[in-house]
């Protein structure tokens, strides 16, 4: 689990997977156009796959086959 500066957990773990190079940007691309983002350092939408993920695991969204 990730830890607050307090030492508090966060309710988030990391989770690593190996993918291709190109993924991970494709991955954050699509969550932002879905609407899952969070505020960079400068100010810009930033796609938050990790919030994506969640959506998915938790059944909001569905992927078709």
């Amino acid at each position: 689990m990730s830890k607050k500066a307090n030492g508090s957990s966060t309710g988030r773990r990391v989770f690593a997977v190996r993918v291709a190079v190109g993924t991970p940007e494709k991955l954050a691309k699509l969550a932002l156009d879905r609407g899952f983002y969070y505020i960079g350092a400068d100010g810009e939408r930033l796609g938050a796959a990790g919030q994506m993920m969640d959506a998915i695991a938790e059944g909001h969204i569905e992927l078709g086959g």
